[in-house]
């Protein structure tokens, strides 16, 4: 394959969001904003729909307002049991196994997250480098920021990376940076921020020929 790279998102993308790792996940945001800032419980949907808003994510809202320790923020806020959730995926490290591609996790969770993610569906082999919000300064995605310092570190320029995502947004700005993508989660066919749309990760073969057969 003419890529160097292949770029995966990690929650929602490698398993479905029907397993609710994220949903646990916004639910102890939420408790954080109360416990730990002092958020009055009926202000925080409207808080952090403010900091979204403002700085992309609740946790660089609060790092810009210095009422945050990111790293006691990620520790709090992935305090979940991945075993009710998760298991060994077979089928899916079978098929990363076939693609001929290095391929680099990038994710907008904590590094212990994406490890423990990783570990659950039994793909962490499969992976030789892992980017979460610590090694990309705490800039999330979609900042293009934060896919800098993914291509710095790789050494690769960004027409070299397939970027694998089910966040349209991120999609769109490494589209814009010069990658190619895939949405995972939507109906077959390309949504107008993607090149390739895929329903399940487990057709991400059938989307990287298709990619390669356009390129042609």
């Amino acid at each position: 394959m003419r890529r160097r790279f292949l770029l995966l998102d990690v929650d929602n993308t490698l398993y479905p969001p029907s397993r609710g790792v994220v949903e646990l996940v916004d639910g102890l945001i939420n408790r954080y904003l109360v416990e730990r800032v002092g958020i009055v419980a009926a202000q925080v949907a409207e808080t952090r729909r403010e900091l979204r808003r403002r700085h992309g994510t609740t946790l660089r809202g609060l790092m810009h307002l210095g009422t945050v320790d990111a790293d006691d923020y990620l520790r709090f806020v992935h305090a979940i049991e991945l075993g009710d959730l998760l298991s060994t995926d077979p089928v899916l490290a079978a098929m990363l196994d076939r693609i001929p591609l290095p391929k680099v996790a990038v994710t907008n969770g904590s590094t212990a997250h994406a490890q423990a993610v990783l570990e659950r569906l039994g793909i962490r082999g499969r992976f030789f480098r892992v980017y979460a919000l610590e090694q990309l300064g705490y800039v999330p995605k979609p900042f293009p920021e934060a896919y800098h310092a993914v291509l710095r570190d790789l050494g690769a320029e960004a027409h070299e990376c397939v970027l694998v995502e089910d966040s349209l947004a991120n999609i769109a700005t490494a589209r814009a940076l010069g990658m190619r993508t895939v949405h995972v989660g939507a109906a077959d066919g390309a949504p107008a921020a993607a090149d390739v749309a895929i329903p399940s990760v487990l057709e991400l073969e059938r989307a990287l020929a298709a990619l390669e057969g356009g390129e042609r």
